[in-house]
């Protein structure tokens, strides 16, 4: 078996990508934005750059509001049960701190395997067990991410007042 003709991507309105099979076999998609691989319906985006755009500003917030809590924790003003909000914010986004750029990166990145899947449903757990794939970069998101992330405050987390 072979690829044959691959696929087509294409650019439509303002950023979404949408991929085409040209070959008779079976192309798989990984996408850490979507991660709806299973019933997909044909013609779907692979990929919807305003939804993704709001997912990095949302990421991106949340980490730096886990920044900032957790310089309030060790300035030693974690606000407790009775305070507004209660320690479960602070906790949730404390969770939220491991977040960082590359996790952002990924939601820029798709990922092809041609006529072979992978996962639960396969012998090959990984896309990168399989025999022919390959790792497209999505070169306006990653423009939009460097944008979400030049917007962020630079001179590092605050306590909470």
């Amino acid at each position: 078996m072979h690829i044959g003709k691959g696929v087509q991507l294409d650019l439509r309105g303002e950023g979404d990508v949408w991929l085409r099979c040209l070959s008779d076999h079976s192309v798989f998609v990984q996408s850490y934005y979507l991660d709806r691989e299973a019933g997909r319906a044909p013609g779907d985006a692979v990929f919807d750059l305003r939804q993704c755009h709001r997912q990095m500003q949302q990421q991106a917030a949340t980490a730096q509001a886990a920044a900032a809590a957790q310089a309030a924790a060790v300035a030693g003003h974690i606000p407790g049960p009775h305070s507004v909000g209660g320690i479960a914010p602070a906790i949730s986004l404390s969770a939220a701190a491991g977040i960082g750029v590359d996790d952002l990166r990924r939601l820029c990145i798709l990922r092809l395997s041609f006529v072979k899947g992978w996962g639960p449903d396969y012998p090959r757990q990984s896309i990168k067990e399989t025999p022919c794939w390959i790792e497209v970069h999505l070169h306006r998101a990653l423009q939009l991410l460097d944008e979400v992330l030049h917007t962020m405050p630079i001179d590092g987390p605050r306590g909470i007042e």
